[in-house]
C-alpha cells in the first residue's frame, strides 16, 4: 500500500505527503457522486477544497483516493465498489494515527451559522478516507429528532413516526407502571436484571442476582435474543417488546450491565434507580462519551449513560474514568467493588475450580499454561473477527514442545469463527473459547492478550503478562486508550510475533508451584453485600 506520511494545511490547501514518487501515476479523487482527476508534485498532492478541477467547492461527501498506472473512471470504481473487487490502495503511516484528528478543519462562513469542515478517517482495512461537510448552526441542540436536522422529504416522514412511537412508548410506560404499582402489595422493592446483549445473565448481572434471597426483593431478569439489541426492535416483536416495558414499568431497582438503548427513549419515573454495574473491570479501551466524535459515540444530550441515577466501580481510581465514559455527574459513583470479584481470590474456589480443570486436561496440572485471549477486531458482535494468521501455531507448537507449555486459545464470545488447529498439534494447543476465562486464569502461568479487560483480573495474580498488539497505531485510533496503573509489574508490550516468542523464551522459567503464591487480597468488601444495602434490603 502507498502511504501518507504527513499532513498539512497551507490555507484552504490540503496537503498529502506519500511515501512513493507519483510522477508516473494517475491520481483519482472519488465519492459516490463523482471522481475527480488530481495533479502532484513527486511525492505530494496538493487539493484547494474550494477550487476543485471542475472550478467548484469540493462536494460534501466520503472521499477516497485512487492512485494507479492505469487510467479508470467513476463508472468502473463504483461497479468496483459493487462488486467488492475496489482494493484501496493508500493508507497511512503509523506515526499519521497520532496526528490525524488534529489535521481536521472547520472553515466558518456567513458569521459562523453555517461552516464547512474537512476531516480524515481510516477503518479496520486501514482504508483512508476525506471527509467533506456542510453544516449548519444547531439553535436547539438538546433537541432529538428534529424536523430541521434533514432536508429530506422521507426523512422528515421517517422522523414524524419515530416522535410517534417515542410519545407511544412513553405513555404506555407511565400508564403501565401506574397501574402495576397501584395493585402492588408486597412491600418489597421489584427489582429488575436488564441486558440487551447476551441471551442469558453472566457476569457481575448473574453473581449479584444469585446472591439475593427471595425475602431480600422480589427479582426478575430480562435478557434479549441475540447480542445484538437490533434484533429486539417492536416492530420485530411488539409483544415481546411491550412485555419488556412491563418490567421495567414495575421496577423499583433496575440493573443493567452494558449501554441499553432502550433506556435512551424512555423517561424512567425519578422512584426508580438505575445501576449501571459495566461488564468490564476496568475503564482499558475508551467507550461512551470517552470517544466522542468518533464513529459510534453517542449522541450529546440523549443517550442511556446519561440517565443512570447510579454507578458502581471496583476501585476509587476508576471513578474519574467511568465519570468521562457515562458523562454523568461524579456523585452517582460508589465504589463498592465489582461482584463477579467477590470470592475470586479464595482459595477454596480456586481449588475446586482449578482441579476440575486439571481433571478435563492433565496437562494444565503437569505443564506450564499460556493463555491467549485477545478482544475481537471489527466494530460490533455482527462483523467480529481476528486474524488468525498473525499467531504460528507450528512456532508455538515447537516452544511448548521444547520448554513444557501449553496453549490455551481463549476468543472472544463476539467471534464465530473459531481457531482451526491441525491435528498434529492438538496434544499442546487446545480451543477453550467456551470455557470461563476467569476459571482459566487460575491456571494460567503466562498470558497474552491486547486490549481485553480479563487483564484486570489477571492483574490480581503476580504473573507474567505480555500484550501483543500488532495494530496497536490503527486500534489506538480506533478506540483511544485510557491510562490506569492498575495491571502487573510484570508486564511487555510487543508488536510482532518474532518479538513475542522473544518474550516467552525470556519468561520461561516461570515454576508451577510458584502458580497461587503471589495471591493479593481484594481490598474491597463484598461487593455483593455493599449494593445490596445500598439499592435492596436498606440495611
Amino acid at each position: 500500500m502507498i502511504k501518507i506520511k504527513d499532513i498539512y494545511w497551507e490555507r484552504v490547501n490540503l496537503h498529502l505527503v506519500l511515501d512513493t514518487n507519483l510522477s508516473s501515476y494517475n491520481i483519482y479523487l472519488a465519492s459516490k457522486e463523482k471522481m475527480l482527476k488530481l495533479n502532484s508534485d513527486n511525492n505530494e498532492i496538493v487539493i484547494n477544497i474550494t477550487n476543485t478541477p471542475e472550478g467548484e467547492m469540493f462536494d460534501a461527501g466520503k472521499w477516497q483516493l485512487i492512485i494507479d498506472k492505469k487510467e479508470t473512471d467513476h463508472k468502473k470504481y463504483l461497479k468496483d465498489i459493487e462488486n467488492e473487487t475496489f482494493i484501496n490502495n493508500v493508507t497511512v503511516d503509523d506515526s499519521v494515527f497520532k496526528i490525524l484528528d488534529d489535521k481536521s478543519r472547520i472553515f466558518r462562513y456567513r458569521g459562523g451559522v453555517y461552516a464547512y469542515t474537512v476531516y480524515f478517517t481510516v477503518n479496520n482495512n486501514l482504508f483512508f478516507y476525506i471527509h467533506t461537510r456542510f453544516m449548519v448552526e444547531n439553535r436547539k441542540w438538546k433537541k432529538f429528532f428534529r424536523f430541521s436536522e434533514t432536508g429530506i422529504f422521507y426523512k422528515k416522514i421517517i422522523i414524524f413516526f419515530k416522535k410517534g412511537y417515542l410519545f407511544f412508548i412513553n405513555f404506555y410506560y407511565k400508564v403501565m407502571r401506574f397501574i402495576l404499582r397501584l395493585f402492588k402489595f408486597s412491600h418489597k422493592k421489584n427489582v429488575l436484571f436488564l441486558t440487551e446483549n447476551s441471551d442469558a445473565l453472566n457476569g457481575n448481572l448473574k453473581v449479584l442476582y444469585d446472591s439475593i434471597t427471595d425475602d431480600e426483593c422480589n427479582k426478575y431478569y430480562y435478557t434479549s435474543d441475540k447480542y445484538s439489541y437490533k434484533n429486539n426492535k417492536f416492530y420485530k416483536k411488539p409483544l415481546r417488546y411491550l412485555h419488556e416495558i412491563n418490567l421495567i414499568a414495575k421496577s423499583d431497582v433496575i440493573f443493567v450491565d452494558n449501554y441499553t438503548p432502550k433506556l435512551t427513549h424512555i423517561n424512567l419515573s425519578k422512584k426508580c434507580r438505575l445501576v449501571q454495574l459495566w461488564h468490564a473491570g476496568i475503564g482499558f479501551k475508551s467507550v461512551g462519551y470517552a470517544r466522542f466524535g468518533i464513529e459510534g459515540s453517542p449522541h450529546p444530550y440523549r443517550s442511556c449513560h446519561r440517565r443512570y441515577t447510579d454507578a458502581i466501580v471496583d476501585q476509587e481510581i476508576l471513578i474519574d474514568i467511568y465519570n468521562e465514559v457515562f458523562g454523568n455527574r461524579r456523585e452517582i459513583f460508589k465504589s463498592t467493588g465489582i461482584p463477579r470479584l467477590d470470592g475470586y481470590l479464595d482459595k477454596d474456589r480456586i481449588k475446586k475450580t482449578t482441579e476440575k480443570l486439571f481433571k478435563k486436561n492433565p496437562q494444565m496440572k503437569t505443564k506450564k499454561v499460556i493463555l491467549f485471549s485477545p478482544t475481537y477486531r471489527g466494530s460490533n458482535s455482527e462483523n467480529a473477527f481476528y486474524d488468525y494468521s498473525l499467531i504460528d501455531l507450528k512456532t508455538i507448537y515447537d516452544f511448548c514442545k521444547k520448554n513444557n507449555f501449553i496453549f490455551i486459545v481463549k476468543m472472544h464470545p463476539f467471534i464465530k469463527e473459531s481457531i482451526s488447529i491441525p491435528e498434529e498439534y492438538a496434544n499442546l494447543i487446545y480451543d477453550y473459547s467456551n470455557t470461563d476465562i476467569n476459571d482459566l486464569i487460575y491456571v494460567t502461568d503466562i498470558m497474552i492478550t491486547d486490549y481485553s479487560s480479563c487483564a484486570y483480573e489477571y492483574s490480581l495474580f503476580d504473573r507474567p503478562l505480555i500484550f501483543y498488539r500488532f495494530d496497536k497505531e490503527l486500534y489506538e485510533y480506533l478506540r483511544p486508550m485510557h491510562s490506569v496503573k492498575a495491571f502487573t509489574s510484570k508486564q511487555s508490550e510487543v508488536k510482532t510475533f518474532d518479538e513475542l516468542m522473544k518474550v516467552l523464551e525470556e519468561n520461561k522459567n516461570v515454576k508451577i508451584n510458584d502458580r497461587f503464591k503471589h495471591i493479593k487480597k481484594q481490598d474491597n468488601k463484598n461487593a455483593c453485600e455493599e449494593i445490596k444495602k445500598l439499592y435492596i434490603t436498606g440495611d
